[in-house]
């Protein structure tokens, strides 16, 4: 999970996340069966609105595990850090640092799911060395072993909650090393699973 540094708030949240909120908050009092749709401003939604902002703040990767490119918008999406259905985060749904873009397969796996735990990309201090390591060998994520057990717990419920060692991850990032060890990729930002390719390419040079 790369760190990340958030723009400022679009326009359209400053104009309209208040109300938007409280609509939001309002509908699932009225109703807490209510489905999550995206309010719209002149005549897009927000979800148009925000998305290019969101891609920009991550290069277009996924916020959460990094996959890249995200050409069909099948496979992308807006996550709610949060979750917008949960009674003590409703009122965020439209709170411009509670969203983040992320691939469909990081929001499927996450759900509705919460742990006041997560570590979010963009929060203060946050540095994927502090939490994270990789194992080279075979591509998995886990919590850096010489960090704080407090760290350590949080490391664990993010790569849990969204998945980071599920299905075929490992194997994708040991491809997307591959890809950038035979030098079919000139920029770093072109390709997947960017911290995973510098850990990797670290280790090499310091084994060298």
């Amino acid at each position: 999970m790369r760190k990340q540094e958030r723009p400022p708030e679009p326009e359209v949240l400053q104009l309209k996340s208040a109300k938007w909120n409280q609509q939001w908050v309002e509908l699932r009092q009225k109703n807490p069966s209510a489905q999550f749709t995206w309010y719209s401003h002149e005549g897009k939604t927000a979800r148009d609105w925000l998305l290019d902002e969101l891609r920009e703040m991550t290069l277009s990767h996924c916020a959460f595990c990094d996959a890249w490119p995200m050409d069909d918008q099948s496979l992308e999406s807006i996550e709610h850090f949060r979750p917008k259905h949960h009674e003590r985060f409703q009122h965020l749904a439209f709170t411009w640092t509670n969203l983040y873009y992320c691939c469909d397969k990081c929001q499927n796996l996450k759900g509705g799911q919460w742990e006041d735990e997560l570590i979010a990309p963009d929060e203060d201090g946050y540095e994927f060395e502090d939490f994270f390591e990789f194992e080279v060998s075979t591509g998995i994520i886990v919590p850096n072993r010489c960090a704080s057990p407090e760290l350590q717990k949080r490391a664990e419920a993010t790569i849990r909650i969204f998945g980071l060692n599920e299905g075929r991850r490992p194997f994708r990032r040991r491809c997307a090393l591959a890809q950038w060890q035979n030098n079919k990729v000139q920029n770093i930002h072109d390709i997947a699973y960017r911290n995973f390719i510098e850990a990797a390419s670290l280790r090499a040079a310091e084994a060298a």
